[in-house]
């Protein structure tokens, strides 16, 4: 994880003095980089030392290496997933951004997803009575996605997006229940109370959502493509999207496939229920 993601994963669980720092870089990591201990301890309000001590809890032996580590982080953000437009881009230039950014964060998700987490999901939405998709917010429109693949496959599947409902379903959710959960950051209270009540439960919990975030932490299992790819606290960017979705195409096609001829004959009928020619 880049010590950028790991700010953000980690900036609700962090100390006063140590939240203000992590605030002071995330602020301004391209000025962060150039700047000495005592500038950052200024501006976070805090002492020198506590700069350095907070770097080694990071993972980085001094101030020095955290800000080479976050020069690394920065550079392998701009260089495929967050290069902004500008207001003085064309057409043209936004055009080849977007799917420059886009192309490129499939290629990262080639490289980072674990096969072995995306079959232990598999196994467990093979072996579900029923799949709870849970997605709020900009996460809805995903779950939805997620439900018309899957309760293709033969398994009673159904989405929310209402809290309320979510915390009922949790709630009354069994051992044979799976849940599967969408965050884009996994640091939204709602959604990981719904993954704690279902755990509870007896159920078992899928998270797509950020690497070490609250969510992942009460997931049985966590599939991400690695570091988080965009600022979603922004806006909802379609390259996250696009990942999210495809990391749902795979699990679909993993399920069709473990049911083999099952999963066949079950397409072939709703397939046919929608030729026109049979109205």
């Amino acid at each position: 994880m880049s010590v950028l993601s790991q700010l953000k994963a980690q900036r609700d669980t962090l100390s006063k003095a140590e939240a203000r720092l992590a605030d002071a870089i995330l602020a301004s990591p391209e000025e962060t980089v150039n700047m000495a201990t005592a500038e950052l301890a200024r501006r976070a309000g805090v002492s020198d030392p506590m700069v350095s001590r907070f770097c080694r809890s990071l993972g980085c032996n001094s101030f020095p290496e955290f800000k080479v580590q976050l020069a690394k982080s920065l550079a392998q953000r701009a260089s495929f997933i967050t290069e902004a437009v500008n207001r003085d881009d064309s057409t043209a230039t936004i055009i080849e951004k977007r799917i420059s950014a886009n192309q490129a964060a499939l290629e990262y998700l080639r490289t980072h997803i674990d096969s072995a987490t995306v079959e232990a999901a598999v196994t467990h939405l093979a072996q579900a009575r029923q799949i709870v998709i849970a997605g709020m917010g900009g996460a809805a429109a995903i779950a939805q996605d997620a439900q018309h693949k899957l309760f293709r496959l033969g398994i009673p599947s159904i989405a929310y997006n209402d809290h309320l409902m979510l915390r009922m379903a949790a709630a009354g959710a069994s051992a044979q229940d799976c849940f599967l959960t969408f965050s884009f950051t996994g640091r939204t209270r709602a959604m990981i109370d719904i993954a704690e009540l279902a755990k509870a439960s007896g159920a078992k919990v899928l998270a797509i959502t950020s690497p070490r975030s609250p969510l992942a932490e009460q997931a049985d299992v966590v599939i991400t493509s690695g570091d988080e790819l965009e600022d979603t606290t922004i806006y909802v960017p379609m390259t996250t999207r696009i990942v999210i979705l495809s990391i749902i195409d795979i699990l679909a096609t993993g399920l069709a496939l473990s049911k083999g001829s099952a999963a066949e004959e079950q397409l072939q009928k709703i397939k046919h229920s929608l030729d026109v020619t049979k109205l």
